[in-house]
């Protein structure tokens, strides 16, 4: 994964051999294992079992720990920062006074987790650990589950929780300044007295959550389910509102300029312009509705809400996208790869699937290509007049 801090597999010095041997051993003894105050930074401990481990002020800054089991774990005012913690189980953690700036939370369980500030006091020898306010910001946590946590007043500026489970929350007086929440579920959260400067909630499940004397500035609700939620004391006049969701028509520059060439080279038989290659990028909200992007090839991008409704995409390669809640509703999508690619909430209906024949330089190569969607995730799309049938399905996710 680019970004990621090169893995350190050995134990800090400062660590005994027991405490090694049981921190990397696959099942524990039951007894909590207890690394407070330790330099663990950079260190690798995924899929390790830390259940109600502590690890109250230690610093694990840069460390490696997918998919780690961290029930019940103490990690009291330690640091976190840039850590890798993606569907690592935290529920019920204490991460009081932590500091995660930058973390890696993608797809986490949380839930129950406390996430409050506080500071400890040790020894007249030993340091306070712990922070007034936990520090939650310039993190990547799509798709967390942290149902009923505790996050009041914490710092998430800039954080990235598209498709999080907030359900039942407390966010009260946290800073949610430039987060994006699109299409999470906020249901019963308490949000009052937060601050929404430019926050994203378009899609968001908001039913019977608080949003009172909430601080807006340009929040998006477009698209957001509000009902039954407490609005009193929120300036609904400072948000962007509407039943639709935002939508970007006008593409920047030089998206446009690869758009065009692929056109030429759609038009022209490959004779003229290029294949347009995009990769790594967020095109959330996009509207590319009815276009001709034929055998296009879209790879690891974030098309979150993005409007392909009617559009030509047979035989284009759209894997390993974040297509959340997109729209592909009438589209051709014959021989289309959705290989790894999120279809969670989409909607496929009418659009139009099967297999097509592949041509090389000298013609009919003889061989098919299918609609794929290989290992992709199609929870909750919408599949009303779809044909499924005859797709490439193998470790595919569905309802």
């Amino acid at each position: 994964m680019t970004g990621d801090p090169a893995p350190d597999n050995r134990m800090p010095d400062l660590l005994s051999k027991e405490l090694a041997a049981k921190a990397l051993a696959p099942k524990g003894d039951g007894r909590p294992l207890d690394l407070s105050r330790r330099d663990l930074r950079k260190i690798d401990l995924s899929g390790r079992r830390l259940a109600r481990a502590c690890l109250v002020g230690s610093d694990l800054s840069n460390a490696l720990l997918v998919q780690t089991e961290l029930v019940e774990a103490d990690l009291f005012g330690s640091n976190l920062d840039h850590a890798i913690l993606r569907r690592a189980d935290l529920r019920r953690a204490v991460l009081r006074g932590t500091s995660l700036r930058g973390a890696n939370l993608s797809y986490a369980l949380l839930t129950d987790a406390d996430f409050r500030g506080g500071f400890m006091l040790g020894a007249s020898s030993v340091a306070p650990v712990g922070r007034k306010t936990t520090d939650l910001s310039m993190c990547v946590a799509d798709y967390v589950n942290a149902s009923r946590a505790r996050m009041n007043g914490v710092d998430l500026r800039g954080t990235s929780l598209v498709g999080a489970n907030l359900d039942g929350a407390i966010l009260f007086g946290a800073d949610l300044s430039e987060v994006n929440l699109s299409f999470a579920s906020l249901k019963g959260a308490d949000l009052s007295e937060t601050r929404l400067t430019s926050t994203k909630l378009a899609g968001a499940d908001l039913s019977e959550a608080s949003l009172r004397n909430a601080m807006s500035d340009g929040a998006v609700l477009n698209g957001a389910k509000l009902d039954g939620a407490k609005l009193d004391g929120l300036d609904l006049a400072r948000c962007e509102t509407g039943d639709g969701l935002p939508r970007v028509a006008e593409f920047p520059d030089d998206l446009a300029t690869t758009l065009d060439a692929h056109a030429v080279w759609i038009g022209s038989a490959g004779e003229k312009g290029r294949r347009a290659v995009i990769e790594g990028r967020d095109m959330s909200y996009f509207d590319f509705r009815a276009r001709d992007l034929r055998g296009i090839k879209i790879k690891r991008c974030r098309m979150i809400g993005a409007n392909f409704a009617s559009a030509r995409l047979a035989l284009a390669n759209l894997s390993r996208c974040d297509f959340l809640a997109a729209d592909f509703a009438g589209a051709d999508l014959v021989g289309t790869l959705f290989d790894g690619a999120n279809l969670m909430r989409a909607s496929l209906a009418g659009a139009r699937a099967g297999a097509i024949d592949i041509l090389g330089p000298g013609g009919p190569t003889g061989r098919r290509q299918p609609t794929s969607f290989l290992d992709a995730d199609l929870r909750g799309a919408d599949l009303s007049g779809f044909e499924l049938k005859g797709c490439a399905l193998e470790g595919a996710t569905l309802d």
